[in-house]
């Protein structure tokens, strides 16, 4: 009963892993994509720099770029395999007995 239950639970949890990799390539690609046909925008060199400054205050530099999202979709990807893994392991030792 036990291990039926922590099959249960690493299956929902592989699930997830992989919806949370599907929408991490699509949200890091597809929108890079669209720019660069939609506007001719090469996403890779844009980035912004703001400063805010006065004369009697303090200044501020602002710098924005891209989130490395690369870093949590290999996470992802790798923790829906190793999840995959693991089902169609057990799935074999049940079909062998």
């Amino acid at each position: 009963m036990k291990k039926e239950k922590k099959v249960k639970v690493i299956t929902i949890l592989t699930v997830l892993c992989g919806i949370f990799t599907f929408i991490s390539v699509f949200s890091s690609y597809l929108p890079q994509l669209f720019l660069f046909y939609k506007y001719n925008i090469n996403v890779k060199d844009a980035g912004s720099v703001g400063i805010i400054g006065g004369a009697d205050g303090p200044t501020a530099v602002f710098l924005s770029g891209r989130l490395p999202f690369q870093f949590f979709t290999a996470v992802f990807g790798v923790l829906t395999i190793l999840g995959v893994i693991y089902i169609f392991n057990v799935k074999d030792k049940k079909d062998r007995t």
